[in-house]
């Protein structure tokens, strides 16, 4: 005769559910504070190992529940009340220690703001400056002094200027617009290059804002395969 099977265990009624929950409740109360510097570490080691995947739900959920968002962002909230001034001693702290890493990222994320939409970028700075005036010119004054450093003195005389403007035809060096020309290097200031007219070239404030920190090499490589670009995609 075979051997006599097991009958399964019955499930748990809603009470026993219960008292269980009431048992790790007490069990917790009585033991919290002497495994709580090791439950810190094992939830750190989980979140570590588990970061992307935790940090894609929490994306989703807040996205999609809204409940779930207004509660995030009130405990947020409260959370740092409870803690400005610590916040802001460690805000200064990581910027102090990590500040050219922070300035070359938010650097590159206004560059592709504005490349995603010109139009937008260039009309929020135009508010930005109507509301803060001040701050407006002293960066400007700051930027000022900031190229007469580079330049170390070196520097092209307007003779020089409009011999160039002449044989570019008055025309923007890049696209050959002839609105709002103005000056711009061939090699930035801020990469080592000069003031002397050897390294300057008329271009129109659009081409000119939009070629930023790169060399005329990089921007021309960037105009080429936008051109190709639109050569394979017309419209």
């Amino acid at each position: 005769m075979g051997e006599q099977e097991r009958e399964p265990h019955p499930q748990r009624t809603e009470a026993q559910r219960a008292a269980a929950r009431a048992a790790s409740r007490r069990w917790r109360e009585r033991n919290g504070k002497a495994h709580a510097p090791r439950r810190r570490q094992l939830d750190r080691e989980r979140y570590a190992a588990n970061r992307d995947a935790v940090l894609s739900a929490k994306r989703e959920r807040y996205a999609n529940d809204h409940a779930f968002a207004e509660r995030t962002r009130a405990s947020n909230a409260a959370w740092y009340q409870r803690n400005r001034d610590k916040r802001r001693e460690y805000n200064q702290r990581y910027r102090q220690e990590h500040g050219d890493e922070l300035r070359a990222r938010e650097r590159e994320r206004n560059r592709r703001k504005y490349a995603e939409d010109p139009r937008a970028q260039l009309d929020y700075y135009k508010q930005w400056r109507l509301r803060n005036l001040e701050r407006a010119r002293a960066y400007v004054r700051v930027a000022g002094n900031k190229r007469r450093a580079a330049a170390a003195g070196t520097h092209f005389t307007f003779e020089e200027w409009e011999y160039l403007l002449q044989y570019h035809a008055g025309r923007c060096a890049y696209c050959g617009s002839g609105d709002r020309i103005e000056a711009d290097h061939r090699i930035p200031l801020c990469r080592g290059g000069s003031n002397e007219i050897g390294n300057i070239l008329p271009a129109c404030r659009h081409c000119n804002r939009r070629k930023h920190r790169r060399t005329e090499e990089e921007f021309r490589m960037l105009l080429q395969a936008e051109r190709a670009a639109q050569l394979l995609c017309p419209g």
